[in-house]
């Protein structure tokens, strides 16, 4: 019987953490579009013209977001027991008898320095958010890429997104918004070299009829598709946003000189930075005379509720990219697509509070056609989620033959490899997104390696996890 007080179990398993993390990044990601939505539609107007200044609200945000972000994070900094001050005060006692090259003194102070971290529990306010967070700190040059690459196709998806809040209705957009799913289904497709299965062939038709339903914008006379602002979605917004997530999912893996990764709170604070860099640069162009006079005279308005928008985001990207390091980033914004049901009742309730900000049509048909295209993107990238399988195969290595285990590492979907004792030699877990996929790419695969004889592989129906 395991002893709960020497270790502790989790309040939560893995998996469900996981699954509460993406689903509060979505739910926050469609309460922050709809702050975004009044600020754009009600305070950042030009008083001549009354029309939204997208461009002056752009730059507006990312200088609010940036000096939010920093203080967000600062006061996650802040400590919260002894532990910081005292590591502090080891290492400079470990550097101080290296110099004197003291080892067994030294390694006394290793033994302390092991027991103090047995003991630790949160050293700093910001573990409660992410248990990884030590505060903020420099990436190395492969992160800085990441970070870098990250931030151009942010920037780029950033200003395509202050266009589409003022020409869209936050009900139409967060549906349109999740197109992303495909373009990564598109990219595992490739990745693994195999043909879509039935529920992605499935998935994506519903994804796309859902979104279409979610767009059709009704009158008395006839029927119709803003087909730019679909297009500005679908292509430009979906595309850079899924070149994004996968050079973030690049981060997440990359580890730094001690062999850790960067933590949540870090990667979105450093992908802020060169990510509202390329938004203002991409935007400055676009800015004339009025659009400056604009950003001025509405700058201290805006500050109150860009900053609240600013810090939801910034919450709901650390959530986000937790729940990337623990899974696929396909399943991922599987499961925080669940902003695309949030955003009808946030529309609708904020209709009666800001009518002249959030107009909602009479014609129960069109709120008919975006419930039922809203279910149908839900349920189609929550289909996704659902039909991903573990498998764990147990092989039997050649006698006498050596294997290339680096060789059954590279091929894609598997996930770990294990020397074992006993009747097999080597266990295998491949991670796919159907049982079928797994037999007939993966596995066909490993029975091309010379060494490997015998394969017999069993599917992951439950796991538990502490």
């Amino acid at each position: 019987m395991t002893d709960r007080t020497t270790r502790p179990f989790r309040k939560l398993p893995r998996k469900y953490l996981f699954i509460i993390l993406a689903a509060l990044s979505g739910i926050i990601s469609a309460i922050w579009v709809a702050i975004d939505t009044f600020v754009t539609k009600g305070i950042v107007v030009d008083s001549v013209t009354l029309e939204s200044n997208e461009y002056a609200f752009a730059i507006q945000s990312m200088i609010i977001g940036f000096l939010v972000s920093v203080l967000f994070v600062l006061l996650l900094w802040i400590p919260i027991s002894k532990k910081p001050f005292e590591e502090l005060k080891m290492r400079k006692r470990q550097k101080r008898q290296e110099n004197d090259d003291d080892d067994n003194v030294q390694e006394d102070d290793k033994q302390v320095h092991a027991q103090g971290e047995q003991k630790r529990h949160f050293s700093f306010l910001g573990q409660f958010i992410d248990p990884q967070f030590q505060g903020i700190y420099l990436p190395t040059k492969r992160m800085f890429l990441w970070l870098t690459l990250s931030g151009l196709f942010s920037g780029i998806q950033t200003l395509v997104y202050f266009i589409l809040i003022k020409r869209m209705d936050i009900s139409v957009f967060l549906p349109a918004a999740q197109f992303v799913v495909v373009y990564l289904i598109i990219g595992d497709l490739i990745v693994d070299k195999s043909k879509p299965a039935t529920v992605e062939v499935q998935s994506i038709v519903m994804i796309v009829l859902g979104v279409i339903l979610a767009a059709i914008e009704l009158d008395t006379t006839s029927s119709s598709l803003n087909w730019f602002n679909l297009l500005m979605v679908f292509i430009v917004f979906n595309g850079s946003s899924a070149v994004y997530v996968i050079f973030q999912k690049k981060l997440t893996q990359t580890k730094d000189h001690h062999g850790r990764n960067m933590d949540s709170t870090n990667i979105r604070l450093w992908t802020l930075v060169f990510m509202a860099l390329f938004t203002i640069l991409f935007t400055i162009p676009f800015m004339r005379k009025t659009d400056w006079f604009v950003f001025k005279t509405t700058f201290v308005r805006a500050i109150f509720p860009v900053a609240l928008s600013m810090l939801l985001v910034y919450v709901s990207r650390i959530f986000y990219i937790r729940a990337l390091a623990m899974g696929k980033m396909s399943i991922v914004n599987s499961l925080a697509s669940i902003s695309v049901i949030a955003g009808i009742p946030i529309t609708v309730i904020l209709s009666f509070i800001w009518p002249q900000y959030f107009q909602i049509t009479s014609n129960w048909l069109v709120w008919l056609l975006r419930g039922i295209g809203a279910i149908l993107v839900f349920t189609g990238i929550v289909g996704l989620s659902l039909s991903e399988v573990k498998i764990v195969i147990l092989g039997k290595v050649k006698p006498g033959e050596k294997c290339d285990f680096e060789q059954i590492k590279e091929i894609p979907g598997v996930e770990k490899v294990s020397i074992l004792t006993g009747e097999y030699d080597l266990m295998i877990i491949l991670r796919t997104r159907t049982i079928g996929r797994g037999y007939q790419s993966i596995v066909a695969r490993l029975e091309l390696i010379p060494c490997i004889d015998v394969l017999v592989s069993s599917t992951i129906l439950k796991e538990w996890s502490s």
